[in-house]
């Protein structure tokens, strides 16, 4: 996905979302996850924030913060070493590097301060400022395409990633329910997936 893709579904996102809101899973809460990934229950927050600009605003209030606390998970339970699988004719087995953590809160610590040089909290700047404070930081960082896993580059960017290369977000895409990396059955290839139901 090249960087003006990425600034589209910027455009698509959260034009009416409310950007003061810190909605959190009640079995999830700020403080814990920010233990667990070494990012600050305030990093947290701005990472919500970000949420509401890059994700699809037909996710919804709940389910941007449920996609940040699915991604917070992934840093917790991230672990160095793990073998990867390799490419098709690529016999080099490649392994997973250390936690992408420590520069996850120096980069949200970044958006932070160019947040605030600009007017305030990102959450409450306008969507053409905050779109134009992650085109920067893409650009600092180099970020082209969105990476095939988070790999560390840039928050942001990776944030985007564990969502848009998920099953959920291929539902949403397709409003079916049709479980792209969970295990189905043969016989449920050839049945058409039942349509997503919408929330409320």
């Amino acid at each position: 996905m090249k960087r003006r893709t990425l600034l589209q579904w910027l455009g698509s996102a959260a034009a009416s979302l409310p950007l003061l809101r810190v909605t959190l899973r009640a079995d999830l809460s700020a403080v814990a996850l920010a233990k667990a990934d070494e990012l600050t229950a305030g990093q947290v927050l701005v990472l919500r924030d970000v949420a509401a600009t890059v994700l699809p605003s037909a996710l919804g209030p709940k389910g941007q913060d449920a996609a940040v606390d699915n991604f917070l998970l992934w840093i917790r339970d991230y672990k160095e070493g793990v073998p990867l699988s390799h490419g098709y004719g690529n016999p080099r087995l490649v392994r997973t590097g250390p936690s992408p953590a420590p520069a996850y809160a120096t980069q949200i610590a970044a958006l932070q301060q160019v947040a605030r040089e600009r007017g305030g909290r990102f959450g409450v700047l306008p969507l053409d400022t905050r779109r134009a404070i992650l085109d920067e930081a893409f650009k600092a960082a180099r970020i082209q395409n969105l990476p095939g896993r988070p790999d560390g580059r840039h928050v942001v960017a990776d944030l985007m990633a564990h969502y848009f290369r998920s099953s959920a977000a291929n539902d949403l895409c397709y409003n079916a329910r049709i479980g792209r990396h969970s295990y189905r059955a043969i016989r449920i290839t050839t049945v058409r997936p039942a349509p997503l139901k919408a929330e409320g």
